[in-house]
C-alpha cells in the first residue's frame, strides 16, 4: 500500500537531511556513499513515492486552471512562486536519488530493472517541470559541491536528453536480472514498463510535433493499449497513516468539500450534447437535493447553476463562500474513491463510498489513443483519427464505468446502450465537422477523459487551443492565462543564475501566439 512505501521512503530520505534543495547544496555528497550503506530497494521506494507525491499535486494544482474545479481567484495567484515549490523540491530529490541508484548499478548490473524504473519516473517528472516552468536546471543540476548555482538548460535540450534516457531505460527493461522488492505500478512486469516508456515518448513527441520520429514510434506499435496496462497510482483507505486519494481528503472529510466543481465541467458532462455523458454519476457526486447557488443571479455569470442539484461555480467567481461544505457537489467514485451518485443526496441512505481507494490516472490507454488521434489530425502521422477517437472514448468509458464495481446493482448504473448513444452522438458530430473542428472534438473528449490528471489537458490546451469553448474568467478577464508557472521563490533567491519571468512566458513547444488562450 501507498503508506507502507512512504514509511520506507522516509528512511531513504535520511540521505537528504542535510540538503538545501533550493540550490541543491548537499553538505555531504551522497554519490560518494559506498554500496554497503545504501539499500537499492529502499532507494527505489523513495523514488516511487517522491514521484507520486510531486506529480499528483502538480495535477491537482492545475484543476482550477483547467476548469475541473472552479477558479476562485486569478491566474497570477494560481501560478505564483509558491504554487509548486514543494513539487520542484521533490523532483530534484527524486533526481538525486536516481543518481545514487545509477552509481549502484555501475557496480552491480543485476540492478538494471531498478535503474530502468527510476529513469522513466525521472523522465516523466523532469519533462513535467519543463512543461510547467520552461527552462530548468538540468545538465548542471544535482551537483551542488562543484556547481552551487546551476545554469538553466533550454527546455528543448532537456527533452532531447530525456528522450535518449528513456531509450536507455528500455534497454534496462530488456535485460532484467533482478526484480525490485516493491514495484508500486506494474508489480515487476518489465513489458508493461516498456509500454509506458514508449507511451511517454509518444506524449513528448506530440508536444514537440515531431512527425518523423512519431511515425517511427507508431510503426513499433508497443504502447499502453488496455486498462490492465494503464500507468496509475493506487490509493488506500487508511487515515493514519494517510493513504487516501487527495480528492477524497478534500471532499469527504468532516468539514466537507472546501473547493467547488467547475460549472463549465458540469455543463460539459450534463448538457453540452444531445445525450448526457455516462461518466457523470461516476465523476461527480451531489451531496444535496437542494438548489444551491452563490451567484445571486448577476448577469456576468455564464452558468450560475446548471440544474438538477449540481451546485458548482463559474470560472473566476471570487465571491465569498457560505458554509456549504456538506451540501455542494463534490467528487464521485472515479478517480477519487468517493461515492457513486445514485440519486440519493440528503436521503440518509447515501451510497457507501470507497473510502478514498481511488487512483491517480497518470498515463492511460485512453490518453494514448487521443494523443494518436491528435497527431494524425494536426501533423499528419499514421493512423485513422476517427477510429482512434472512438477507441479513446470507449477506453475511458470502460475504465470509469467499471471502476471497482461501485455502481453494482444500482438502477442508475450506465449501460452499454448509454455508451453507444454517447459515442454515436460524438462521431456524428465529428464526421460532419471541418478538420479544425475535428481536432477540437478530439481535444474536448481528451479533456473529459483526463479528469483526475489535469497535466494532460493543460498541455493539450496550450498545444492546440482546444477545447475552444472553455469558459473564460467571468471576472478579471485581462489577467493572463499561465503559459508557464513562476519559478519558486527559494530557487530564485538562492540561485544567482535563475531569474523570475512572467507567467506569459511560453515553453519551447508552445509556439502559438501570445493571448492565444484565456
Amino acid at each position: 500500500m501507498k503508506k507502507i512505501s512512504i514509511i520506507i521512503s522516509i528512511l531513504s530520505s535520511l540521505f537528504f537531511t542535510a540538503c538545501e534543495v533550493a540550490n541543491f547544496d548537499l553538505q555531504e555528497n551522497p554519490n560518494s556513499l559506498s554500496p554497503d550503506l545504501v539499500d537499492p530497494n529502499l532507494l527505489l521506494n523513495g523514488i516511487q513515492d517522491l514521484f507520486e507525491d510531486a506529480m499528483v499535486i502538480v495535477a491537482r494544482n492545475t484543476d482550477d486552471v483547467m476548469r475541473y474545479e472552479a477558479m476562485t481567484d486569478v491566474y497570477t495567484d494560481i501560478a505564483e512562486p509558491s504554487a509548486l515549490d514543494g513539487e520542484w523540491t521533490r523532483v530534484f530529490r527524486l533526481r538525486e536519488n536516481t543518481k545514487i541508484l545509477e552509481n549502484l548499478v555501475a557496480q552491480n548490473e543485476d540492478l538494471r530493472f531498478h535503474r530502468g524504473i527510476a529513469k522513466v519516473l525521472r523522465a516523466y517528472a523532469t519533462i513535467t517541470l519543463v512543461d510547467y516552468f520552461g527552462d530548468i536546471p538540468f545538465f548542471e543540476a544535482n551537483n551542488a559541491v562543484e556547481i552551487p548555482n546551476p545554469m538553466v538548460t533550454p527546455g528543448e535540450e532537456v527533452y532531447a536528453a530525456v528522450l535518449s534516457d528513456i531509450d536507455l531505460a528500455i534497454e534496462d527493461f530488456n535485460n532484467v536480472e533482478l526484480r525490485p522488492d516493491t514495484d508500486l505500478y506494474f508489480d515487476g512486469d518489465e513489458d508493461k514498463w516498456i509500454k509506458f516508456a514508449n507511451s511517454l515518448k509518444l506524449k513528448m513527441l506530440v508536444n514537440i510535433g515531431d512527425q518523423t520520429r512519431l511515425n517511427a514510434l507508431l510503426a513499433e506499435d508497443n504502447f499502453i493499449e488496455t486498462i490492465d496496462e494503464d500507468f496509475q497510482f493506487n490509493y488506500g483507505i487508511t487515515a493514519v497513516p494517510e493513504s487516501r486519494h487527495p480528492y477524497f481528503q478534500r471532499g469527504y472529510l468532516p468539514d466537507g468539500f472546501s473547493q467547488y466543481i467547475g460549472n463549465y465541467f458540469l455543463w460539459l458532462l450534463k448538457d453540452s450534447k444531445t445525450v448526457r455523458d455516462p461518466r457523470l454519476r461516476y465523476y461527480i457526486y451531489r451531496q444535496s437535493a437542494r438548489n444551491i447557488t452563490t451567484c445571486g443571479g448577476e448577469p456576468i455569470f455564464d452558468f450560475c447553476y446548471v440544474g438538477d442539484f449540481y451546485s458548482g461555480r463559474d470560472h473566476g467567481d471570487d465571491g465569498g463562500s457560505p458554509s456549504d461544505g456538506q451540501t455542494k457537489t463534490t467528487y464521485g467514485v472515479y478517480p477519487a474513491g468517493g461515492t457513486f451518485d445514485a440519486d440519493n443526496p440528503d436521503s440518509g441512505e447515501r451510497s457507501p463510498n470507497l473510502g478514498g481507494a481511488g487512483i491517480f490516472p497518470i498515463l492511460l490507454s485512453s490518453y494514448v489513443k487521443f494523443l494518436r488521434a491528435e497527431a494524425a489530425l494536426s501533423i499528419g502521422t499514421t493512423g485513422d483519427p476517427a477510429a482512434l477517437l472512438e477507441a479513446g472514448i470507449r477506453a475511458s468509458m470502460n475504465k470509469v464505468l467499471n471502476f471497482k464495481n461501485a455502481d453494482e446493482g444500482s438502477p442508475f448504473a450506465a449501460t452499454n446502450e448509454d455508451v453507444d448513444a454517447y459515442v454515436t452522438a460524438v462521431m456524428t458530430e465529428y464526421n460532419a465537422a471541418t478538420n479544425e473542428t475535428k481536432l477540437d472534438i478530439v481535444m474536448r473528449e481528451y479533456y473529459l477523459s483526463s479528469f483526475g490528471n489535469a497535466i494532460e489537458s493543460y498541455n493539450g490546451y496550450r498545444r492546440t487551443g482546444f477545447p475552444s469553448n472553455l469558459q473564460i474568467p467571468i471576472k478579471n478577464e485581462s489577467n493572463p492565462f499561465p503559459r508557464t508557472y513562476s519559478y519558486p521563490d527559494d530557487v530564485v533567491d538562492t540561485n544567482s543564475n535563475i531569474r523570475q519571468r512572467p507567467i506569459t512566458t511560453q515553453v519551447f513547444w508552445d509556439t502559438n501566439p501570445a493571448g492565444f488562450i484565456q
